[in-house]
């Protein structure tokens, strides 16, 4: 009877209602992360920001720096913060207007890239 006294069960995830409000244990998001370091995974997302910046440089004047900084910029950005930069950057010169890139060309790869999840209408409506 004494092991039943010193029983204690692993609790591998917890989920605990506070309101509205879930919160729930990190141990499983955590696994993810490390899971995304691995050498293979950061090859793949290495390749993937390499095409990523290939596709966006026409609309940067081909300027991989401004590319890169732009990215930066913009990630967790909200995506009426991401139009405001957009406009700014295409008055400074530092995104092309050429053919109307910066309307429907800029959005899909920005979308596609699930940088930007709001519809091309709402981009077309914010983006001067």
């Amino acid at each position: 009877m004494a092991w039943i006294l010193n029983y204690q069960p692993k609790i591998e995830h917890q989920h605990i209602h506070m309101g509205n409000q879930a919160v729930e244990d990190e141990s499983k998001s955590d696994e993810a992360e490390v899971m995304e370091d691995t050498p293979d995974a950061i090859k793949k997302k290495e390749l993937a920001d390499g095409d990523l910046i290939e596709k966006l440089k026409p609309i940067f004047f081909n300027n991989e720096d401004d590319v890169k900084l732009f990215l930066k910029q913009i990630k967790g950005m909200k995506s009426n913060d991401i139009t405001d930069l957009v406009n700014r950057w295409v008055k400074e010169k530092r995104i092309s207007d050429y053919g109307n890139s910066r309307k429907g060309g800029l959005w899909r790869i920005l979308h596609e890239a699930g940088l930007y999840t709001k519809t091309k209408s709402n981009w077309n409506g914010r983006v001067s």
